[in-house]
């Protein structure tokens, strides 16, 4: 049995390269804009590679990154 983890908005998370497709970056410049905006992986889940561990995106962290909300007057 499989079990997908989800984010705050109940999307499943993406992998970094998803993430980098749905804003039209690569991988790297996502990865750049992420730390510009403080935005860091939700989760992780091991590399089938054997290699670093593989970083899992929420959506919603994203969309609140893009839309910042604005204070109330």
């Amino acid at each position: 049995m499989s079990t997908t983890r989800t984010g705050r908005d109940g999307r499943p998370l993406v992998t970094t390269a998803q993430a980098a497709y749905s804003l039209g970056m690569k991988p790297g410049q996502f990865r750049a804009w992420a730390s510009r905006h403080s935005v860091r992986p939700a989760d992780h889940q091991a590399n089938p590679k054997q290699g670093q561990a593989l970083a899992l995106w929420d959506l919603a962290d994203l969309a609140d990154a893009l839309n910042p909300k604005q204070p109330a007057a």
